[in-house]
């Protein structure tokens, strides 16, 4: 019989898609074959704490998963050598090996390369592109660039930056046309 693989759920985050990733997170979890894997929950408060936590999709669902006493602090070690998570235990640590990271996170710090850089780094894998395409694909403005320096046809669009005013870009707003979508570049 083959041994379990360990895969790291990591949900939560700095980050004003805290509350999007919580709902993903339960939806992955609830759907990750627990016959076929060990489930290594780390989740992520709000305010940047790293916890390990073994309560129930519902309260991760509810935000209420930092409460549970299952929460020991942890982080993942960036040592090749560890190659997985580092639960601080009173006085004591414990190292669980990690085969693989599932990261859940939204935004800011889990979708802009900072995550994938961290992994990398730990020598750990994990599921989704890599730091340097998250890094790009998180600056909408570069994204669009290095697509329309590709070749590849992009809508027309407009960056426009905070010491711009707005009567010197209206003009080119106008000739965009209405209607239009308007997004931060990260």
């Amino acid at each position: 019989m083959m041994q379990k693989k360990s895969i790291a759920v990591l949900f939560g985050g700095c980050s004003g898609e805290y509350n999007v990733s919580l709902s993903s997170a339960a939806s992955v979890i609830e759907n990750l074959d627990t016959e076929k894997y060990n489930l290594v929950l780390i989740g992520i408060t709000q305010q940047g704490s790293w916890l390990r936590y073994s309560g129930t999709v519902e309260d991760i669902r509810n935000d209420r998963w930092h409460l549970h006493p299952s929460c020991i602090p942890s982080f993942f070690s960036p040592s090749r050598e560890v190659r997985g998570l580092i639960e601080l235990v009173h006085t004591e640590y414990h190292v669980t090996t990690i085969d693989v990271v599932f990261p859940v996170l939204h935004g800011k710090y889990g979708e802009d390369g900072t995550l994938q850089g961290l992994l990398e780094l730990s020598g750990i894998p994990f599921v989704g592109c890599g730091m340097l395409s998250s890094a790009l694909c998180m600056d909408k403005e570069l994204a669009h660039k290095l697509v329309q320096a590709a070749g590849i046809d992009t809508p027309r669009s407009l960056a426009i930056h905070r010491s711009e005013r707005m009567e010197e870009v209206l003009p080119a707003i106008e000739a965009l046309g209405f209607p239009l979508f308007v997004k931060p570049a990260r």
